[in-house]
C-alpha cells in the first residue's frame, strides 16, 4: 500500500515537471510574439502618431502586455529621471529585468540593441531599425514554434518515462 502511494506520488511529480517545463516553453513563444507586439506598436507610435517616446511607451505600456508593460513604463519614467541617453538606459533596464523574461541571449539582445538608437536617430531611422527588428522577431518566433512541438512531446514524454524509471528502481 505506502509503495503504491509512493509510486503514485513520484509519477505525478514527475507529471508536473514535465507539464511546467512545457508551459515555460509556451511562454517563452508568448513574449516573443509580445516583443514583436511592442515593436509594432511602437512603429505605428512613431509613424503615424508622431508621439514623443515617453508617451509612446506609457501608451503601449497601458495596454498592460506583462512583462512589457512594467518594461515600458520603467523606460517612461527613466526618460525623465535620466540625463543620460535613451539607448545607454534603455540597455540598462534589459541588463536589470532580464530575469522577468524567459529569452534566450539572441533574443536578449535583439531586445537591446532595438533601444540603442531609440532618441538620438529622426524618426525614418529609427522606423527603419524597428522593421529590421520586428522581421528579426520574426524569425525567432518562427523558430520558436517548430522548436515548441517538438521539445513539448519530448519533455512530456521525458518526465514520465523518468518518473516510471524511479519507480521501478524504488519498488
Amino acid at each position: 500500500m505506502l509503495k503504491a502511494a509512493g509510486s503514485a506520488l513520484v509519477l505525478a511529480a514527475s507529471f508536473l515537471y514535465g507539464w511546467r517545463l512545457r508551459a515555460e516553453l509556451a511562454e517563452h513563444v508568448r513574449q516573443l510574439v509580445a516583443m514583436k507586439e511592442m515593436f509594432l506598436m511602437l512603429w505605428g507610435e512613431i509613424s503615424y502618431a508622431r508621439t514623443p517616446l515617453k508617451e509612446a511607451f506609457l501608451q503601449i505600456a497601458s495596454q498592460g502586455k506583462e512583462p512589457f508593460a512594467s518594461f515600458l513604463k520603467k523606460a517612461a519614467a527613466g526618460i525623465e529621471d535620466s540625463g543620460e541617453g535613451m539607448g545607454r538606459l534603455w540597455g540598462e533596464l534589459v541588463e536589470e529585468e532580464a530575469g522577468n523574461f524567459l529569452f534566450t541571449e539572441e533574443e536578449l539582445g535583439l531586445l537591446k540593441r532595438a533601444g540603442e538608437n531609440f532618441g538620438y536617430l529622426d524618426s525614418r531611422m529609427q522606423l527603419k531599425n524597428l522593421e529590421l527588428y520586428i522581421g528579426q522577431a520574426e524569425t525567432m518566433i518562427q523558430r520558436a514554434q517548430e522548436e515548441l512541438k517538438d521539445r513539448q512531446r519530448i519533455y512530456g514524454t521525458l518526465s514520465l518515462m523518468c518518473g516510471l524509471f524511479l519507480v521501478i528502481l524504488l519498488v
